[in-house]
């Protein structure tokens, strides 16, 4: 594995011994609202990641202790994943962030990329808060929900113990969050993965700092605080999966509880780890990717696309492969002295004989097949 200390992200040599982490980066735009990115990587049935506060498109993947997980997921399935309003390349709208501003993002993201239904993974505070309002919101469109270490309610709304804790936290937040010393956020990064190495701690460290300004960080930390989804649990009507690691100091087993309880049908799973999130090497993070795949549907895009490519005309096939080099369709009419609406037209046919719904899904799945290089 390969690992970073003190290395700018921007100066950091892919692994050689894997393959390059390869995302199509999109936008979508919300109703009078920022501009959400997200990333598609993979292939197969599609799984939305709810926005969390440690969200950034650009660097989460090159951390030690979530791109394995990245990886993992999008060898299996079309994974998208965005940065929430302020983080990383999304726009900051200045205003508050809430728990409906959080289910907007993600509906932003949802509409965007065409998606129509699809499995719904909410990890962290943030996460599952967003993806548990989502889910009870539009049980038409999740089709099943994992949760990670997940809550219905946040430290306010829990013991006045953790009250005083958590506003002394937001507190720190607010005023070292963007120092070049880790210190402040080092306490949360050793609490969250107590197991972790010296040089994940600082990868962590790093992306937190990176990833949005201390106010806009502390507006996250606060509003997951102040959230209360527990009364929308009975309402989720899709199959669930809860994930909860026994020893983790900052997962505690009563909100691990109550979801699973609290949410029909809903399948609990204790994962043995201290962190708050299993890290690659150690048992539980191989348990963690095969409760995933035992419980998501499949749907072997791939061989399904490639089985189609055979359908396609000549000329379909010039355009998809341009497509897939990354061209828009004024470039692809100028590249094949084709007019912009032929262009139009024949990107359409080949979205429905390949059964893709978005441009990026074409892209991925071009690729994958060898196209466009």
């Amino acid at each position: 594995m390969m690992t970073y200390l003190n290395v700018p992200f921007s100066q950091k040599p892919k692994p050689v011994s894997t393959p390059p982490f390869r995302q199509d980066i999109c936008f979508a735009r919300e109703p009078d609202g920022p501009r959400i990115a997200y990333a598609v990587t993979g292939r197969g049935y599609p799984l939305v990641r709810a926005g969390t506060w440690m969200s950034s498109l650009e660097l989460d993947w090159r951390t030690a202790i979530l791109g394995p997980l990245f990886r993992e997921l999008s060898a299996r399935y079309a994974l998208y994943r965005y940065d929430p309003r302020g983080y990383g390349l999304s726009e900051d709208h200045g205003g508050e962030v809430s728990v409906e501003s959080m289910v907007a993002d993600l509906e932003a993201v949802v509409a965007g990329a065409n998606l129509r239904r699809f499995a719904l993974w909410g990890g962290t505070s943030a996460g599952s808060v967003t993806a548990i309002a989502f889910a009870a919101r539009h049980p038409e469109q999740v089709s099943h929900l994992v949760l990670t270490g997940p809550v219905a309610r946040g430290r306010l709304r829990r013991t006045n113990a953790e009250r005083e804790a958590f506003l002394a936290f937001v507190k720190l937040v607010e005023l070292g969050w963007g120092d070049d010393n880790p210190a402040f956020r080092q306490l949360q990064t050793t609490q969250m993965f107590p197991r972790a190495t010296p040089v994940q701690v600082a990868e962590l460290n790093e992306l937190y700092r990176l990833a949005a300004s201390p106010l806009q960080t502390a507006r996250m930390v606060m509003a997951t605080g102040e959230a209360d989804v527990s009364a929308l649990l009975p309402q989720i009507a899709c199959p669930t999966l809860v994930l909860h690691c026994r020893s983790a100091l900052l997962m505690p087993i009563e909100e691990a509880r109550l979801i699973a309880s609290s949410v029909p049908n809903a399948r609990f799973v204790s994962l043995d780890s201290e962190n708050y999130l299993p890290i690659e090497g150690e048992p539980a993070f191989g348990q963690l990717i095969q409760e995933f795949h035992a419980f998501l549907p499949l749907e072997h895009a791939r061989s399904r696309f490639e089985a189609a490519l055979a359908a396609l005309t000549r000329r379909e096939r010039e355009v998809l492969e341009l497509l897939a080099g990354g061209l828009d369709n004024s470039s692809i009419a100028a590249q094949l002295a084709l007019s912009e609406k032929t262009v139009r037209n024949t990107v359409s046919h080949i979205f429905d004989k390949v059964d893709v719904r978005t441009r990026a899904e074409a892209i991925v799945l071009a690729r994958k097949a060898g196209l466009g290089d």
